[in-house]
């Protein structure tokens, strides 16, 4: 006798590797911003700007469920981040 996946374990997989994909894509986003990645020393040639953790995470409803990823934090631009990807305040997608 083999096992199946039934449908609620493929639901939740689907949605962790949304949630993977969301955050991968705001960090590459942030990444392109700064210049350099999130672990890497600052150098004379990179822009300002540095990474300050994240915030809380937050929840956005899908129509087959809720994920909750972390918007990075970015300090010392002269203007305020504000990702193209995950808006502020967005709790639903379009």
């Amino acid at each position: 006798m083999t096992s199946s996946p039934t449908w609620p374990t493929l639901e939740t997989c689907v949605l962790q590797h949304v949630q993977q994909c969301l955050q991968q894509v705001v960090e590459e986003e942030v990444e392109a911003l700064l210049g350099s990645p999130e672990s890497a020393r600052s150098t004379d040639e990179a822009p300002a700007g540095y990474r300050s953790g994240r915030r809380k995470p937050c929840q956005i409803g899908l129509m087959n469920g809720t994920i909750t990823p972390r918007r990075p934090r970015v300090r010392g631009l002269e203007e305020r981040f504000v990702s193209c990807i995950l808006p502020p305040f967005q709790r639903h997608t379009p």
